[in-house]
């Protein structure tokens, strides 16, 4: 946990219990949405290419997009950052 200023005592949503429990809730969630694909009820009706009726096909499609964006934003960081005090050389 980070320190708090001023000897502050940490709020309910800075206890390990919290953190642990929300994080279970997510997974738990994320992997009920993915599931859901499997049922007919959420799958589409009429998929304009043959892989999209696959079950948790945009689940798992959307994962692979936010790695990719996340890993490559990455990489291009190097690219566009500037130094920690490149204002500051100005002066």
């Amino acid at each position: 946990m980070a320190d708090h200023p001023h000897g502050e005592k940490p709020g309910w949503a800075d206890t390990k219990t919290f953190r642990t429990a929300l994080l279970g809730v997510l997974v738990i969630a994320a992997l009920a949405v993915a599931g859901a694909g499997f049922l007919p009820q959420f799958q589409k009706e009429h998929p304009h290419f043959k892989v999209e009726g696959l079950g948790a096909f945009f689940a798992v499609y959307g994962f692979v997009a936010f790695s990719f964006i996340v890993l490559a934003g990455q990489h291009l960081r190097k690219l566009v950052a500037r130094k920690e005090d490149y204002y500051e050389e100005r002066e």
